[in-house]
């Protein structure tokens, strides 16, 4: 395994000093999709039915400004949550958020795009709750969360995009929403 990654890490390297470099100017339109690595519902160890995907595009209002859309989508289900009655429930979760992102871009490295930026958001969760046991919770027992509702949100992200080929990219994504890191495929128009 070490060797395919080494192997790997070489040929990306050679073939991208071979392809001429990519750079972003006023008007370019990038579109990037990707998966999410950690789910921000990760400390409720849930079961994961569809992973955090995201999508988005971006248009550059000038070389080092871009401002786009965003949409990302995720799926689970946790089982037998302890409930402080004794008795267990199950929560099936499908979580959409739908977004506007506004990034500053660096472009000081040949093929490399870093970049960091800000997003206004509108979550919309879908969570269903089944308790498990005949017995009802009573409307005096705690709970341990809130129930789940539409939203704004806002978040921050640090991120970089690589294109060992000219218009054809990776990145790799750290900031909360639907998942606290992603990574994907871009592609520059």
């Amino acid at each position: 395994m070490k060797n395919v990654v080494i192997l790997t890490s070489l040929l990306v390297f050679c073939f991208s000093s071979v392809i001429s470099q990519t750079t972003f100017k006023k008007g370019d339109i990038e579109l990037a999709t990707g998966i999410g690595i950690f789910s921000t519902f990760a400390k409720d160890n849930p079961n994961t039915i569809v992973p955090p995907v995201s999508a988005r595009i971006g248009v550059r209002l000038a070389s080092n400004f871009s401002l786009g859309g965003y949409a990302a989508y995720s799926s689970s289900q946790s089982n037998q949550i302890a409930l402080p009655d004794g008795n267990f429930k199950d929560v099936d979760n499908e979580f959409l958020i739908l977004g506007l992102r506004a990034a500053a871009h660096a472009n000081r490295m040949e093929n490399w795009d870093i970049y960091g930026g800000a997003m206004l958001g509108y979550n919309i969760p879908k969570v269903q709750q089944t308790v498990t046991d005949s017995k009802s919770v009573g409307d005096d027992a705690p709970t341990f969360s809130s129930p789940a509702q539409n939203k704004f949100t806002y978040s921050a992200f640090v991120g970089g995009s690589y294109y060992p080929i000219k218009n054809l990219g990776v990145f790799a994504e750290v900031g909360y929403g639907i998942s606290i890191f992603n990574m994907g495929v871009s592609l520059k128009l």
